[in-house]
């Protein structure tokens, strides 16, 4: 490498730099026979009903001599079709060779006797004891280098936890042979249905549950064999040493010496290994889908997501769920919103984005919670009301999904979980739960002409890259930064009645929307960043927020900002950022009235919009200040111009100085208001309300009108309905209401929902 080049010219031309899709993301194409069969497993999927049922077997949960007669009711009491088993490997390959299937078998026959569909856990997350004593070496290591051992967890309390390696072949040789074996056995029942191949994908020691944790006892996995794969993923990538010496800023003699980063400070390796660490989840999603098709081709393969990038973390989860999704016929979501305090929005963000992740496919909620949640004497969540049950069933049905499964039917047995999650109560009788989620059921089945064919279709898409949440990860030590935007952003169009698509870059070149948010984008790839200038020229509406475009694909930061020709196009270009702090972080605490004028703008200073509304809205994390080219101005802090907006081609642009998203979030309503008078004149909801969240489900001769309350008071509303609905039936109470005027009134409880049928 010689002298005369810039590092910033190298790493732009460089092959090296560029050897994967941009997005950090590997896009594989399907093979034929691939594609046809998963077409057909589809195909076979295309039910006459509405997938509905629940958790039912993990060992040792229900007591075996109950579950027969457990699994009876669920059939012929409370109507459900679908139970789903969660038969973790070291329950069934307690030696070398040696496979019990005998529980196994006699599930699958109570639910061949009952006509109830099965859902196939593959737990290879649940490693045998015998193979870690054979193969300690395979063990995962956190990124102090402590190798975790096999042990319990609260749901996992058969031991086993959190497996082993599969970079190591003994143990993908073993995991593969478990997969296949019981595959065989569940293959031949009538019940079986599908298989889900991976329980809440992630690299499964971040779910860590020691005593105490920190940043680098959740980070995996620093084993010799993921160091050399990832040493050979960076060959691949970069081709010479020479090219990643330069990406990286490094000067390794040997491809042996390049190891992954431990410690905080650098951007590049970071993202990197981290890339890595995703494409490794996709590589083990297939690894257990190939095992299954390889003695089980007919039945169908799903799998659900725990955690929902971009509203929640990905760096040390390393999973990217579009990519996971690519590899099954169903993908899914697990929700858990009253042990989590999940505000609605935030709930229905993760319906959105699990339904923007399938790609097309059909999606389940495959885990809603069934009772209280439970974590020991550290944590219990409120219990499950009915209303819960019915607000979070219709809000999943809203969101286009095809099938619904609780966690779980019969309350947790042991372990910290215990006491928890059941539908129905330790003695197996019903709670109040229950019986909802039968009723529940029961009008879903009944109105299955209109929900079947529905499909969302959002006029607004929100953007995410994952090189953006690993950048801020590598930044920060987390993500809350990013998710915090993007959740504002969400929250907005939640309560201005509009759903929303969440798109990658790779998607730009063909959506279907009217407008585009770009939260915290701090990396401006050149594609993207043309693709964005393209979709405003041809009418659509964008709106951007500080950073945009910070920094290069390569971590090295822009000159010019926004970049890529945009500072030109958009008619802005970003000077030096402020850093937002707050008084409470000093030591002592400062009193922001006592400090100069010139420092309070560190401290929550308020933007002044003039356009398209006059109000005041509190910065957050940065404060950046922009020059004018052609831009119009329509918020200043002080004698700053902080926000811009203008009109390109025939569509238009809006820059916003700070990250809006994150001060919604972080509850500034001012910030709401501003961005629904800008996404009003883009985009108009179907049906909407001030205090209820109404949502249309179209069919035929006959819709729904599904009515959701999220706030703590009873609430009437007028909601505006298409002119050619003339009658409307509350269908659980059985009761017509009046339309009239092309409106109809309607009460709805506190953080309940209300079903119309329209006619």
């Amino acid at each position: 490498m010689t002298g005369t080049s810039s590092r910033r010219d190298f790493l732009c031309t460089t092959s090296g730099g560029i050897g994967l899709a941009w997005g950090g993301l590997r896009i594989v194409a399907a093979r034929e026979g691939d594609r046809s069969a998963s077409e057909s497993r589809r195909a076979a999927a295309s039910h006459k009903q509405f997938v509905y049922g629940t958790a039912f077997y993990r060992p040792p949960n229900p007591p075996r001599a109950e579950r027969r007669e457990m699994r009876g009711k669920i059939a012929q009491e409370y109507k459900f079709n679908i139970i789903r088993i969660y038969s973790p490997w070291v329950y069934h390959n307690p030696e070398p060779a040696s496979f019990d299937f005998e529980e196994l078998d006699e599930v699958m026959h109570y639910c061949d006797e009952f006509g109830l569909r099965v859902l196939m856990g593959v737990i290879t997350e649940d490693a045998p004891y015998w193979l870690e004593a054979v193969h300690p070496e395979t063990r995962y290591v956190d990124a102090r280098g402590q190798p975790q051992r096999l042990d319990g967890s609260g749901n996992n309390v058969s031991g086993g936890w959190p497996g082993l390696c599969l970079d190591w072949e003994p143990v993908r040789q073993a995991a593969g042979k478990f997969i296949r074996e019981m595959a065989k056995v569940v293959r031949a029942h009538p019940s079986m249905y599908a298989y889900d191949c991976w329980n809440e994908p992630h690299i499964e020691p971040a779910w860590g549950h020691h005593f105490a944790e920190t940043t680098d006892t959740l980070l995996f996995c620093y084993c010799s064999r993921t160091i050399a794969e990832f040493q050979r993923w960076l060959k691949r990538r970069y081709g010479t040493l020479d090219h990643l010496n330069e990406a990286w800023v490094r000067r390794y003699p040997s491809w042996t010496l390049v190891s992954p980063p431990r410690l905080r400070g650098t951007y590049a390796d970071w993202l990197d290994w981290r890339r890595f660490i995703i494409d490794r989840s996709t590589d083990e999603m297939r690894f257990r889908a190939e095992n299954v098709r390889a003695v089980d081709s007919r039945h169908i393969i799903e799998s659900h997501g725990p955690h929902h990038p971009p509203i929640e973390g990905m760096a040390i989860m390393g999973t990217n769920a579009w990519r996971l999704a690519e590899v099954v016929d169903i993908w899914g979501l697990s929700l858990f919103p009253r042990l989590f305090d999940l505000p609605a929005y935030a709930g229905a963000a993760k319906l959105e984005i699990t339904r923007s992740n399938a790609g097309g496919k059909d999606f389940w909620m495959t885990e809603l919670q069934g009772g209280h949640g439970n974590d020991g004497l550290l944590w219990r969540g409120p219990m499950m009301r009915a209303r819960d049950i019915r607000f979070w069933n219709w809000l999943a049905v809203a969101c286009g999904a095809r099938g619904i499964l609780y966690w779980t039917y019969h309350t947790e047995a042991t372990g910290t979980e215990a006491t928890g999650f059941g539908l129905v109560a330790r003695d197996g009788s019903p709670a109040e739960r229950v019986l909802e989620a039968a009723e529940d059921d029961r009008l879903i089945q009944a109105h299955w002409d209109i929900i079947q064919t529905f499909k969302p279709k959002p006029e607004v898409a929100i953007l995410f890259d994952q090189d953006n949440a690993l950048l801020t990860f590598a930044m920060g030590s987390d993500e809350s930064t990013s998710t915090d935007s993007f959740r504002g952003y969400y929250k907005t169009l939640w309560n201005c009645d509009l759903p929303a698509d969440f798109i990658e870059p790779g998607s730009l070149d063909k959506v279907p929307y009217k407008m585009i948010i770009a939260p915290w984008h701090l990396m401006g790839k050149k594609e993207t960043c043309e693709k964005l200038r393209h979709f405003v020229e041809t009418g659509g509406t964008l709106i951007l927020e500080t950073s945009f475009g910070l920094f290069d694909e390569h971590c090295f930061h822009n000159p010019v900002v926004p970049p890529h020709g945009l500072a030109e196009a958009f008619g802005f270009r970003e000077k030096e950022s402020y850093f937002m702090r707050a008084p409470a972080e000093s030591h002592p605490p400062l009193v922001v009235e006592d400090l100069p004028a010139s420092e309070r703008i560190y401290f929550e200073p308020l933007i002044e919009f003039s356009q398209p509304v006059a109000v005041g809205v509190k910065a957050h994390t940065f404060l950046t200040p922009i020059e004018i080219s052609s831009a119009t101005p329509i918020g200043r802090y002080k004698d700053m111009t902080v926000a811009a907006m203008r009109k390109l081609g025939q569509g238009q642009v809006y820059y916003f100085g700070t990250n809006l998203g994150a001060s919604i979030e972080d509850g500034d309503k001012n910030g709401i208001e501003l961005l629904r008078a800008i996404v009003e004149q883009a985009v108009q909801p179907i049906v909407t309300s001030e205090k209820v969240r109404p949502r249309l489900i179209e069919g035929g001769s006959r819709s729904l009108l599904i009515v959701f309350n999220d706030t703590t008071d009873d609430q009437a509303a007028s909601i505006t309905l298409p002119g050619k609905y003339a009658r409307a039936t509350d269908i659980y109470e059985q009761r017509e209401l009046t339309v009239d005027q092309h409106a109809v009134r309607v009460t709805v409880p506190y953080q309940g929902a209300l079903v119309l049928r329209l006619e």
